[in-house]
């Protein structure tokens, strides 16, 4: 006989009907779903990449789920997930690299995203992350813009996606944009200057003005049209170009609930109004809110916020990095908190400070303060006197 507890008293509740249903995700299913969109963004990069690309994140792969299976077994036991998690790390970890990077960097950082950020601190600073940082300073030659005499970085020609050799490179003398711009036989790729760095070279003063225009000569002779950085068709990491794939699957995954929409949206908007009031200097003086320069007629101001949002690491961290479900905060008020600090912290670094994995840095600052953002914006259950720190505060 059926007890006399509410909860059970229908037939319909002990099958799960509307309205008890029961969910159906599990936290494999989660993570499965998490995989599957950083494969359609690692599969963009493969277009546009080449088969170094696909080269670089099976090498990550294969070292994070390698390394980190062989502590599950010496341990004789995994947690549920474990292993599903320790993949979708290691695709991550290649999405962050460069498509031209040697192999032993690859597996370098998928080694230390297993062993230093997945085993030593169990996940509570992004494991991908920490690989990623990892190998910036140990192969700062290749990585960093100060390593080479001049910051250029590969891309396939859209005649030449998926099988190009980004190798057979020429550098263009007049780049009017990826689909406009064609490459002399037998070169498969571009050679262009990421936009991150001639961003940075704005903000230091190094662009030369034209006259009265400020702006201008950023926007027309050192970036790229701004659709490149939409389509991906810019130097970057493997993962960090393709705005486009990463703002789809990322609404894949708010639509499926496994990311809260809050998350992106702080993140973005910080690094709007960031890019939008910190000064730039040109011309020898410094421009504040440079949101609201115009030029001959021309929002240059909107322009040159807007290449902030969609070049570089931000859209796949406001997406795909910052949403980790280990390492961000539990509710949606710590993820509008977390997020905002992302942001406002991606751009100073940017114009300022760190310009490499300026967003890595960002996340993984964050992440330790992800504790202290529980603490404070966690609820209150009713009837219950406040937390000990609640009260101190």
């Amino acid at each position: 006989m059926t007890p006399d507890v509410p909860w059970l008293a229908s037939e319909s509740a002990l099958r799960g009907d509307a309205p008890h249903r029961r969910g159906v995700s599990t936290h494999r299913h989660i993570l499965r779903t998490w995989i599957a969109a950083a494969s359609v963004v690692g599969l963009a990069g493969c277009a546009l990449f080449g088969v170094d690309a696909l080269r670089v994140i099976l090498v990550s792969l294969v070292f994070t789920f390698g390394v980190d299976l062989m502590f599950v077994m010496s341990l004789r036991r995994a947690s549920s997930g474990r292993l599903s998690r320790t993949f979708l790390i290691g695709i991550l970890a290649g999405l962050t690299l460069p498509a031209d990077v040697d192999w032993h960097v690859a597996a370098t950082c998928g080694t230390v995203s297993a062993v230093v950020g997945n085993v030593i601190f169990g996940g509570w600073l992004h494991p991908a992350l920490i690989g990623r940082v990892f190998v910036q300073f140990l192969f700062w030659q290749k990585l960093s813009f100060a390593g080479a005499s001049i910051a250029l970085g590969p891309v396939l020609t859209a005649a030449n996606l998926f099988v190009g050799d980004l190798d057979q490179s020429v550098r263009v003398e007049h780049y009017e944009g990826w689909l406009e711009t064609t490459v002399p036989a037998p070169a498969d790729a571009f050679e262009l200057t990421p936009p991150l760095w001639s961003l940075r070279q704005f903000a230091q003063g190094q662009v030369p003005v034209d006259g009265n225009f400020r702006f201008e000569p950023l926007l027309r002779d050192e970036m790229p049209p701004w659709i490149d950085t939409l389509i991906g068709a810019v130097p970057g990491g493997i993962g960090e170009t393709s705005t486009l794939s990463i703002v789809i699957v990322g609404f894949f995954l708010i639509y499926r609930g496994y990311l809260k929409w809050q998350l992106p949206v702080a993140v973005l908007s910080a690094a709007f109004v960031a890019a939008s009031i910190l000064p730039v200097e040109s011309g020898g003086d410094y421009v504040w809110f440079p949101v609201f320069a115009a030029e001959g007629g021309r929002a240059v101001g909107l322009a040159y916020v807007l290449y902030h949002l969609t070049a570089g690491q931000l859209m796949l961290g406001a997406f795909l990095l910052a949403g980790d479900v280990v390492s961000s905060p539990m509710r949606a008020h710590g993820h509008v908190v977390f997020g905002i600090g992302i942001g406002v912290l991606t751009i100073f670094m940017r114009l300022y400070g760190v310009l490499e994995c300026e967003c890595y840095w960002a996340i993984l600052i964050m992440n330790v303060f992800v504790g202290t953002i529980d603490r404070f914006t966690s609820r209150r259950v009713l009837g219950t006197a406040p937390s000990e720190d609640a009260v101190a505060a």
